[in-house]
């Protein structure tokens, strides 16, 4: 059934004019430049490709918002618990399968590494500096711990990119974080004790 409502609502998404009110303009306006900020870092020199990535970002962004916008109404309607939750589950899927689409689409026009930036950039390269910070605080992580590291912080920014705010993005890493630093504590390392050890050197190079 949530599947059927995604073809639904992506039919109807791709079927509207360009006849936008005031508010969905302005809208519209914010996505564009937003997904152009992220498409000017990858420096294409190829013009058409440029603003074909910029179109994928910000259908994606409209999407998203029109997908979350769905999800209120449906809460709004109703005030049983469980049939919220099952509502913001049903709501994960389908931005989920969005997510899923857009790489796809962006794939077809972007190399990998280009695809990679575009991920980072919609998730303020949480991601890789965190990876670098966790590493620069810990310089004995073994490869195995630096692994699970970046498996688990690839796997939030899957679930930031398709997040509805800046905040429910940044919420996801800090979910992740949580399962870093348990597995980290489980493998015996003291975080406060290194995390005070790093304070420290970062102290000892700004002086």
């Amino acid at each position: 059934m949530p599947m059927k409502r995604f073809t639904l609502f992506t039919i109807l998404f791709l079927s509207v004019s360009m006849t936008f009110s005031q508010t969905e303009g302005a809208y519209w306006k914010t996505i564009t430049d937003r997904s152009a900020k992220i498409v000017a870092k990858l420096a294409l020199a190829d013009q058409a490709k440029q603003e074909r990535a910029v179109h994928i970002i910000r259908d994606q962004y409209y999407l998203l918002n029109a997908c979350y916008s769905l999800r209120d109404l449906k809460i709004k309607e109703n005030t049983d618990k469980s049939l919220k939750e099952q509502i913001a589950q049903e709501t994960l899927q389908e931005t989920t399968n969005l997510n899923q689409a857009f790489v796809t689409r962006l794939k077809q026009v972007l190399t990998p590494a280009e695809v990679e930036a575009v991920k980072n950039g919609m998730t303020y390269h949480v991601y890789p500096n965190t990876v670098k910070a966790y590493q620069d605080m810990i310089p004995s992580l073994s490869k195995d711990d630096v692994h699970m590291i970046d498996s688990l912080l690839y796997e939030a920014r899957d679930f930031a990119m398709q997040a509805e705010s800046s905040e429910k993005k940044h919420a996801w890493f800090g979910k992740y974080k949580g399962k870093i630093n348990n597995y980290l504590a489980s493998h015996g390392y003291n975080l406060k004790e290194e995390g005070d050890k790093w304070a420290a050197r970062l102290k000892k190079t700004n002086q």
